[in-house]
């Protein structure tokens, strides 16, 4: 049987395209499964504004929304979402989230190419899992909702609406109408997503005004109402009362240092302007030969083609230039916020990319042996914190909330249990950037007090599983420092002091080896000795055990 090289080729790109798909997948969903509730994801499981009443149905989600509208926030639709995904099983809002993630990235490549290649999917993967606060972004369920999401909902109508606008993509009645309708649910989901998606608008509008003459009625009214609807969801972002009263507790003097993002992100955009430069060069390398020169600078520049360099300049690069404008003056622009911006660049850097992998594409060895290279690059970055996340995460996840279901099913209030000692393992900070989600040693964190309240208990602890809780209860409120030192090596251990009390971990082989810097016998009205899941009788450990004065 003879074997058509010509097909098997093809065959191998579209498996390979396939499987890097799947692995970007399933890699996004095991970071999804592996990330603990944060502060926000406990926060909206309450009805906002009222008296610590759960979330229990869309018309809790609504009343949060109302009230977040009113107070707090213009962005209804990502936390009337968190609402609704946090009343289901966890693993819903996982897998759909993932999808959305894949989503996102697939459109971004295909906004300026017909089709996407492995290279290009690869950029965009690659872009992201090399920039700030991906876990933020990607996997925490609040941010998600707030970052991801409504980046989409402007990926996807920018893929429409710039094609639909170019001629490359026709649309039916229906099709017409839910862009139509879909326009203001963008423009409503995020005031960065205004900012920036307004200004795509407005640019391709402006600088395509011409065609926009020679469209036929139909097509004239489509685009018209298009921008009205976006527009007016923008308005209901952007003047909702609680952004006023928000914007009240934010400073909002111009301030250069809300550019930070972009000096942050300057590894990035210097590759994404590399790529317009090769992709200009390639363009127009012909012209370039016929001139004879050795720089790139042309002798006659009408010569030369510069559509793709326009194209991503004026409908891309701008908008996103022009949609920062605004956060100078509310100059709070976190590297989440940063993510609708990543998406313009990313837009020209994969059509680059795809351009630039057509163009060399008889040089299949070539571009296979690239592609594994830079697919090795990436994931060299993402593999080590994505197998952590199976070895450590996920099973500590599994234990530690099986505690507090436990806890809570016994009416305990001030419950213990096993905290996190593996952080060292996930490359925090670079990856996961979610580590204030594990529950700490001291129960005034604001993680500890979202779960307690949560869960109905009065304090939550995290302490190692071999660990005892010592607490030391004084007849006095006196603000004395008192230090814990171990007695053999003199080092002195973690301890915390509330006024009238003293508490403080010890390995449990160690009981009676640690010593107080000052004889407090005497003011001792009680103490404990805890460990998760009992505690040690006074029977069993005495004081003096606890006093060993130095």
């Amino acid at each position: 049987m003879k074997i058509d090289i010509e097909k098997f080729s093809k065959f191998i790109k579209i498996s390979a395209k396939i499987g890097l798909i799947l692995l970007i997948f399933a890699s996004v969903l095991i970071l999804n499964h592996s990330v603990m509730l944060s502060p926000d994801d406990y926060t909206y499981s309450w009805v906002q504004g009222s008296n610590m009443e759960r979330v229990d149905g869309i018309d809790d989600c609504i009343k949060t929304g109302k009230f977040l509208y009113n107070n707090w926030t213009g962005r209804i639709i990502p936390h009337v979402l968190v609402g609704i995904f946090r009343n289901m099983n966890p693993l819903i809002f996982e897998v759909i989230n993932s999808l959305v993630f894949m989503l996102f990235i697939i459109l971004i490549t295909k906004v300026l190419n017909k089709k996407s290649g492995f290279l290009s999917i690869l950029s965009v993967f690659g872009y992201l899992a090399f920039s700030m606060m991906f876990g933020e972004k990607f996997a925490w369920i609040s941010g998600a909702l707030n970052y991801l999401w409504p980046s989409t909902f402007m990926v996807i109508l920018i893929y429409y609406f710039y094609n639909y606008y170019i001629g490359e993509k026709d649309l039916n009645i229906l099709g017409k109408i839910a862009l139509i309708l879909f326009a203001f649910i963008t423009g409503f989901s995020h005031e960065n997503i205004v900012f920036v998606g307004g200004s795509f608008l407005l640019c391709v509008c402006l600088f395509k005004i011409k065609d926009f003459f020679k469209f036929d009625t139909k097509k004239k009214i489509t685009i018209v109402l298009i921008f009205i609807m976006f527009c007016l969801g923008s308005a209901a972002t952007i003047f909702a009362p609680g952004n006023f009263s928000r914007m009240g507790q934010i400073d909002t003097t111009f301030n250069w240092g809300s550019l930070g993002n972009y000096t942050n992100a300057k590894k990035h955009l210097i590759i994404v302007g590399v790529s317009m430069l090769v992709a200009f060069i390639l363009s127009n390398i012909n012209v370039i030969k016929e001139e004879k020169t050795k720089c790139i600078l042309p002798k006659n520049w009408k010569k030369y083609d510069i559509s793709i360099i326009k194209k991503e300049v004026l409908y891309f690069i701008l908008p996103a230039l022009i949609g920062t404008l605004p956060m100078l003056v509310i100059s709070y622009f976190p590297p989440r916020a940063f993510l609708p911006y990543e998406a313009m660049f990313m837009i020209v850097l994969s059509a680059n990319v795809q351009y630039i992998a057509e163009y060399f594409k008889k040089y299949e060895k070539t571009i296979a042996v690239v592609s594994v290279i830079l697919t090795l690059i990436v994931f060299r970055k993402y593999s080590p914190s994505t197998l952590a996340e199976i070895r450590y995460i996920i099973p500590y996840k599994e234990k530690v909330t099986s505690q507090y279901e436990e806890a809570a099913k016994k009416g305990e209030k001030d419950v213990l249990v096993s905290n996190f000692k593996y952080s060292q393992w996930i490359h925090i900070e670079d990856w996961i950037n979610i580590h204030n989600f594990f529950p700490e040693f001291n129960p005034g964190m604001p993680v500890n007090v979202f779960i307690s309240m949560y869960y109905g208990f009065d304090r939550v602890t995290a302490i190692g599983d071999d660990e005892y809780v010592i607490e030391i209860k004084l007849n006095s409120d006196e603000t004395n420092t008192y230090f814990v030192t171990e007695k053999e090596t003199g080092i002195q251990i973690y301890m915390m002091q509330y006024n009238d009390v003293i508490r403080y971990t010890i390995p449990k082989d160690k009981l009676g080896s640690y010593l107080l810097t000052e004889d407090i016998s005497n003011k001792v009205i009680d103490y404990s000795v805890r460990y998760i899941g009992g505690d040690l009788s006074k029977a069993e450990v005495a004081l003096k055990d606890l006093m060993m004065i130095k």
